[in-house]
């Protein structure tokens, strides 16, 4: 390996790496290019055409967008690798967009601005844009009453938070986010980035790929944040600083069955984009339905009566909105213990969050559930009514409460968990 041609290790680096490893075409597409340059051959569209996807000899560019298409995404995959494992790379591959001779550059010292991941700047910048907007939007009510909110502190022995931070895991904010793939469109000649609410699963997004392979859809490794996350964020922040603890951050597209163990996880979000955490509510007392866009149902036993709660929107007149969310504290085999914050549009998943993180509010909380029940259990499962004008909720009606004991939750958690 001393005497390799640096570029075929780069080469070979690159097609075994997570974003080429099991893509057989785009490393047989890549593999002839970078061939092709060292031999010093520039490849024209219709010979990579025939060399690479066996297309016959009538085979007309002006007519076919294939090789086009699939340089795009081979472009898009290349930095993907380079904003991730090949992030320190000294010597870099690069095609030129309507070339198909690959370039070998030097990359940029590691401590140059341009080498910080992408994607924390597509964290980052939109939560600091965000929250700059909240600021903004919100300056002549900090102004007029000449002070900034008081530091809402989370006594210790809180009976909700107390647990998250008084074991030997560390606590995360998974948020629920909306699952983003790329989509060709044939009259427009390139690729676009989809958001479909019909689509918010990997399984979901493999059978649209087996459907529609026309398309040459593809998962996208960035996943799209609600509106709401920055409010939450905002709320939830100060539980952590009363308790001197770090807050850490996740996106359900991005985690798996094995990040959730050995951690204390507050998930906010919708019901759709719990993924890996949907067994852990697959075993409470409340069973929830998702339908077409922010809609759902929320169905319970009540005594000798099946409940079912449905959500309401009025966008037509005066955009008055009944939604649905749940609170629940769960356990897990390894004394691990999740939250779970969820509702089908933003007005119940910022009114949970407020009414669990505010002081005043969840005092409330705990007040009607002392005098319903008689004690405020350890792990629990409860559904709310919210009610109010869009992302403008004004009240939260308690319709489920149920203690959940952890035996019997643990035995009936699927093995999966």
């Amino acid at each position: 390996m001393a005497n390799q041609d640096p570029r075929k290790e780069i080469l070979h680096k690159i097609l075994t790496s997570d974003i080429f490893r099991e893509k057989e075409l785009y490393q047989n597409l890549l593999c002839y290019l970078v061939e092709s340059s060292i031999n010093d051959i520039t490849p024209k569209e219709v010979t990579v055409a025939h060399d690479v996807f066996q297309k016959d000899m009538d085979y007309k560019t002006a007519e076919n967008a294939t090789v086009r298409v699939h340089m795009h995404t081979l472009r898009n995959k290349l930095d993907q690798y380079y904003q991730t494992e090949g992030a320190s790379d000294e010597l870099r591959l690069y095609i030129p967009k309507g070339h198909y001779r690959v370039k070998f550059i030097i990359n940029e010292p590691k401590d140059s601005p341009q080498k910080r991941s992408v994607k924390t700047v597509y964290i980052v910048v939109p939560s600091i844009l965000l929250l700059l907007l909240f600021i903004y939007s919100n300056l002549d009510k900090l102004i007029y009453s000449k002070q900034l909110p008081g530091f809402d502190i989370t006594p210790r022995n809180n009976t909700l938070w107390k647990h998250f931070f008084h074991n030997d895991h560390p606590a995360f904010v998974v948020i629920g986010d909306f699952l983003v793939f790329h989509e060709y469109h044939a009259k427009l000649d390139r690729s676009r980035r989809i958001m479909d609410y019909e689509i918010n699963t990997i399984d979901e997004l493999k059978r649209f790929i087996k459907n529609f392979p026309e398309n040459y859809p593809e998962a996208w490794n960035l996943g799209e944040l609600p509106h709401n996350a920055i409010y939450n964020i905002i709320d939830i922040m100060p539980v952590f600083q009363s308790f001197r603890r770090d807050l850490g951050i996740a996106f359900s597209t991005e985690i798996d069955i094995n990040f959730i163990k050995n951690k204390n996880i507050i998930y906010i979000g919708e019901f759709k984009n719990l993924r890996v955490l949907t067994d852990l509510v697959a075993a409470l007392p409340i069973r929830f339905k998702t339908l077409p866009w922010w809609n759902g149902t929320l169905t319970f036993q009540d005594g000798d009566s099946l409940v079912t709660l449905s959500t309401s929107r009025d966008w037509e007149v005066s955009r008055y909105v009944t939604d649905l969310g749940i609170i629940a504290k769960l356990p897990g085999h390894n004394n691990e213990n999740y939250l779970i914050l969820a509702g089908f549009g933003y007005n119940a998943q910022i009114k949970i969050v407020e009414m669990v993180s505010h002081r005043e509010s969840f005092q409330d909380l705990e007040k009607q559930i002392m005098k319903r029940h008689g004690a405020f259990p350890e792990y629990f499962a409860m559904a709310f009514e919210v009610k109010g004008f869009d992302r403008a909720s004004t009240t939260a009606e308690l319709r489920f409460f149920s203690s959940l004991d952890k035996g019997k939750y643990l035995a009936d958690l699927r093995p999966s968990n």
